[in-house]
C-alpha cells in the first residue's frame, strides 16, 4: 500500500508535534507553515470543512493527552500569563515566567501544591512536545505554540471569556 505524502506529512505531525524549517521554504501539501520570525513551524492543516468536532465523532484526539483535563488547564493557566492583549490573536503571545503559570495553575487546583507543580510541569512538557506551547527551560520561560496560531478567530470568544475570568498571575484566587 502506497500513503500519499499529505497523509504521511499529517501523521508525522500528529505523532511527533510542530516541525520547524526556514521562514522562506515552501510547506508542504497537508501542512500548514506558521511564522515565528525567521524561522516557521509546519503544522497538519484541517481539510477543508473539517473541524475538531469531526475529530470527535470519529473519536479522534487532536493530540495524544494522558491526563487531558489537567492538560487543559495547564494550557489555560499558560494562556493567563502568555496571551497579555485577549483581543488579539493568541499567536505569537508573550514569554512569561514558568513560575508564573505554575502560580496560576495552582490557584486552579486543591490539594498538595508541590505534587501540583510537577504534575504541572510535566503537563508544561507535553504541550510543548505536541506544539501547543513553546518551553524554554534554560530561560525558564513559556509562550504560546505554534498550534495557537491555527485557532479561527470565530473559535475564540469562549476562550477569551474564560482567560477574562481566570486570576492572573500574582493575583489572588477569587
Amino acid at each position: 500500500m502506497s500513503w500519499s505524502p499529505q497523509i504521511l506529512a499529517r501523521a508525522r505531525a500528529r505523532v511527533l508535534g510542530a516541525d520547524g524549517t526556514g521562514a522562506a521554504d515552501p510547506a508542504p501539501p497537508g501542512l500548514a507553515a506558521v511564522a515565528d520570525g525567521p524561522r516557521a513551524w509546519l503544522l497538519p492543516s484541517w481539510p477543508d470543512g473539517a473541524t475538531p468536532a469531526l475529530l470527535e465523532q470519529y473519536e479522534v484526539a487532536p493530540m495524544p493527552l494522558d491526563r487531558a483535563g489537567q492538560a487543559r488547564r495547564v494550557l489555560a493557566a499558560a494562556l493567563r500569563c502568555c496571551w497579555t492583549a485577549l483581543d488579539d490573536a493568541p499567536w505569537p503571545g508573550e514569554p512569561a515566567p514558568v513560575a508564573a503559570v505554575l502560580a496560576v495553575y495552582a490557584g486552579m487546583t486543591r490539594g498538595d501544591a508541590a505534587l501540583a507543580g510537577r504534575w504541572a510541569t510535566g503537563e508544561l512538557r507535553r504541550l510543548a512536545d505536541t506544539g501547543w506551547l513553546l518551553l524554554d527551560e534554560a530561560a525558564g520561560t513559556v509562550r504560546p505554540g505554534p498550534r495557537t496560531a491555527l485557532w479561527r478567530e470565530e473559535s475564540l470568544g469562549p476562550l477569551r471569556d474564560l482567560l477574562r475570568r481566570m486570576p492572573g498571575p500574582g493575583a489572588a484566587a477569587p
